[in-house]
């Protein structure tokens, strides 16, 4: 399904590594707040898995919420709270991976990056946080966005290994616009490329050899 928010691509490209492994590259996001279902929007992770894909690296944008996370930051996510889901008296918390592999991802993006380890929060969006809203959410987690919840657990549904990075392109409650963030999100693109090779061979060490020049 093509995404209908500006930003979001709908572009699939075919790669490979110096080791030999292959990547398939999706600039793509789809979101609950654009109507689509549960089985839509976890479908381009089950297809991926259906072809044969047992490793997502996933990237969103998000909202600082702890107060250590400044915008230009990115947080290797521990665990996602899935606040998209029905309301239930416990937020659900889906682990992702456990802090010592987060916490190497993160020393691997460090030369490109200021990164830390973290816990994502999901809202259905797509509206951004008011300070009352940003102050609950605080307690749930370092960041906020309201995408990637389905992708994860898609992948975990399927038996698949995850490696989460949240880029912060805004502090939640901040004032701002869409564009912004836009803006934002663009300057990780000089810095994010080699740091993606990094945080794969950083979170999946059988799978990326570093060339030696």
């Amino acid at each position: 399904p093509a995404p209908a928010v500006a930003g979001h691509g709908s572009t699939l490209v075919l790669a490979r590594l110096h080791s030999g492994a292959r990547l398939a590259l999706v600039h793509c996001r789809l979101h609950l707040y654009e109507g689509w279902s549960k089985a839509e929007l976890e479908r381009p992770v089950r297809d991926l898995a259906a072809w044969g894909v047992h490793r997502f690296l996933l990237l969103n944008a998000c909202g600082g919420l702890a107060p250590e996370v400044a915008v230009g930051d990115v947080v290797v996510g521990t665990a996602l709270v899935d606040l998209q889901a029905p309301p239930r008296d416990a937020a659900p918390r889906v682990p992702i991976c456990d802090e010592a592999v987060a916490a190497r991802v993160a020393t691997a993006l460090a030369p490109a990056m200021t990164a830390r380890t973290g816990v994502y929060v999901a809202v259905p969006g797509p509206q951004y946080e008011t300070p009352s809203e940003t102050a609950w959410l605080a307690r749930h987690g370092d960041v906020v966005g309201m995408s990637t919840a389905p992708e994860v657990r898609a992948a975990r549904r399927a038996g698949a290994g995850v490696c989460l990075l949240s880029l912060c392109v805004n502090r939640a409650a901040a004032v701002g616009s869409h564009d912004e963030v836009l803006a934002t999100a663009a300057s990780f693109r000089a810095r994010v490329g080699s740091a993606l090779v990094a945080a794969l061979a950083a979170r999946w060490p059988d799978l990326v050899t570093m060339p030696s020049t």
